[in-house]
């Protein structure tokens, strides 16, 4: 929003154009592949340090 635009509106009008939403992110074949990769990698990884977690944990 320019500053010209900005002047001439109301404070109401700005603060309706600012909580308006975005539209959601195109992303490429790529790009998608990868974030799978990693929400594969998270879903593998976080049981794996809660189990090294508590078994240094209970480890005597």
């Amino acid at each position: 929003m320019t500053p010209e635009i900005r002047e001439a509106l109301e404070p109401e009008q700005t603060a309706a154009q600012r909580d308006a939403p975005y539209p959601r992110r195109q992303w490429g074949r790529g790009v998608q592949a990868l974030l799978w990769v990693l929400r594969v990698y998270v879903i593998l990884a976080v049981p794996l340090v809660i189990y090294a977690f508590f078994r240094g944990a209970t480890a005597q």
